[in-house]
């Protein structure tokens, strides 16, 4: 018998929960350019403002005490971890969880009911998969041993545009059977990365070729890039090799 195919959610695992959060919560504070409207996307998704700001405050700030962006940087320490912080980091993840997989739902039966309501990036910011998903994906693609390969489409000032091939079909600019995202990660630094923990999201994609902007106090800097794919269950692919450029300042 056939394993029963997950159904794709909003990812679990804390690394990639906290880089989907922190990109959900950038994505629901700004309008949209793709929606054709000015209206903050959380306001104009129609989430309910005490929902939203229950996030909001769930996510908190590095600063305070027993919210995500304070407790789970501490808790993945080793060398902060207590008991009591990964106590709070579990009860906050499956009460954020909880908001967004509420909103997931009613968002995708507004769509499945008036097809357009979301845009590109309301999808890939909720992990809502497009209709109509390859039924044959999970068994034709090994997330394990898989992984993007990056380079380098082009250096302008403060700016690099990033593209991904597949390695299996470097001429395709479809995803690979069963992925559903590229997770495309930054690191910028005086000394090359040894480990892809070491990196931060930059942002989940669909798509091979992606613009990574920076500030001008990093101009001249050197950067490196990672991806790895993530499949439709929410596993995540091996890790590209690092790319290595540096920040041009042109102007």
């Amino acid at each position: 018998m056939a394993k029963k195919k997950k159904a794709e959610t909003f990812p679990t695992k804390d690394e990639l929960f906290d880089a989907g959060g922190k990109a959900l919560l950038a994505h629901l504070a700004v309008a949209d350019p793709d929606s054709g409207s000015t209206t903050v996307t959380w306001t104009r998704l129609n989430i309910p403002a005490p929902i939203y700001n229950m996030l909001v405050a769930l996510f908190g700030t590095t600063t305070t005490s027993n919210t995500w962006l304070y407790v789970y940087p501490l808790e993945k320490n080793k060398a902060t971890r207590t008991g009591t912080l990964t106590t709070q980091k579990k009860a906050l993840k499956k009460k954020i969880l909880a908001i967004i997989r509420s909103q997931r739902t009613i968002l995708k039966a507004t769509e499945k009911a008036t097809p357009g309501t979301l845009t590109p990036t309301d999808k890939t910011a909720f992990f809502i998969p497009e209709p109509n998903p390859r039924t044959n994906s999970l068994e034709s693609f090994r997330i394990a041993d898989a992984a993007p390969l990056l380079s380098l489409h082009s250096v302008k000032h403060l700016e690099h545009v990033v593209d991904a091939h597949d390695p299996e079909a470097p001429k395709s600019a479809g995803l690979p059977e069963g992925v559903t995202f590229i997770w495309l990660l930054v690191y910028v630094g005086t000394t090359a990365p040894t480990a892809w923990t070491q990196f931060s999201h930059l942002k989940f994609c669909t798509k091979f070729r992606n613009v990574s902007n920076f500030l001008a106090t990093q101009a001249k800097s050197d950067v490196w890039y990672t991806a790895c794919y993530i499949s439709e269950s929410g596993d995540m692919s091996n890790f590209s090799p690092f790319l290595h450029s540096t920040i041009a300042q042109t102007a």
